[in-house]
């Protein structure tokens, strides 16, 4: 597979949803609530190592049991509160949404915008989006 460069242009006009997800300045977890109503995750993979833990999941509309999009969270766990890492990797809550109810403010950087081949034999792609995101008022 392979990423490519998104035309932001293409990505509004066509993909009005996929847009508004992925431009956004905040927590994903407030934009697809507000978007789809309730959300929740359904881990696929995890990797912990010492300081880092790697989540993958998919995301689900509750009501529907639609998937919405796929996630891979990157943690850096000395960052975070004693508790929060295991309350992720323990259920079906969204990172956004443990961080909202710790209190803790976040701010993105480095948003890049990306749409990705599907799979030989399958039809369309993917759009996606990669970036950091630290703590507000945090050095990194």
């Amino acid at each position: 597979m392979t990423l490519l460069p998104a035309d932001p242009e293409i990505l509004q006009r066509d993909f009005p949803v996929s847009h508004a997800l992925l431009t956004h300045g905040e927590l994903m977890t407030r934009a697809l609530i507000r978007h789809f109503g309730a959300v929740h995750a359904v881990q696929t993979a995890i990797d912990v190592a010492d300081d880092r833990v790697t989540r993958r999941s998919t995301l689900y509309q509750t009501a529907t049991g639609a998937a919405l999009l796929r996630a891979v969270l990157v943690i850096n766990r000395p960052a975070l509160p004693e508790g929060l890492v295991e309350r992720l990797l323990d259920g079906k809550r969204l990172f956004g949404a443990l961080l909202m109810e710790a209190g803790i403010a976040v701010r993105m950087e480095g948003r890049t915008i990306y749409r990705q081949d599907a799979p030989s034999g399958s039809p369309g792609g993917v759009w996606g989006c990669r970036l950091h995101m630290l703590e507000a008022g945090g050095g990194g």
